[in-house]
């Protein structure tokens, strides 16, 4: 379960000491906080990890400073991962791996007017190391490019 904060509230009010020690009272649960400070504010997230199923989540939001509580299941959580969570952070297609230690640019053509200009857009692309690429319908051009403009438009 997440509870996010109202934003602005400081680890030295008292409402989120109160909340803090609230937290401490729960049996088998764990916090850990996440603040993310902006230019004109900051917001805190607070994980609570461990079995929450028995947390009320309209109970978790009538805590002091809790602005909103959001269940996070465990086959679709998208924070972190449990100690020892042995499931693949990771897919694979078409032989290509995609994960949080794989970057991947879709670079290609917006358009695709003529097989000359995929070909060398699909070259540069092998070119530069990516294995991976995008490409737009093909719409032949309704107006040829002004003088000095070169290529395709988006």
């Amino acid at each position: 379960m997440i509870l996010i904060l109202n934003s602005n509230t400081t680890e030295q009010s008292s409402e989120y000491q109160q909340l803090l020690a609230h937290l401490a009272t729960l049996p088998g649960i764990k916090t850990r906080v996440h603040v993310e400070r902006g230019a004109e504010q900051a917001l805190t997230e607070i994980y609570l990890i461990g079995n929450t199923k028995q947390l009320e989540i309209e109970d978790m939001q009538n805590l002091p400073c809790v602005e909103r509580a959001v269940r996070v299941s465990e086959e679709y959580r998208i924070l972190g991962r449990h100690k020892d969570d042995q499931r693949p952070t990771h897919f694979e297609y078409n032989g290509v791996r995609f994960g949080q230690d794989t970057l991947h640019v879709f670079a290609g053509l917006c358009a695709v007017d003529n097989r000359e200009h995929v070909e060398i857009m699909m070259k540069a692309v092998q070119d530069s190391g990516q294995v991976c690429t995008r490409m737009g319908a093909y719409k032949p051009r309704t107006s040829p490019p002004l003088e000095g403009e070169g290529g395709l438009h988006c």
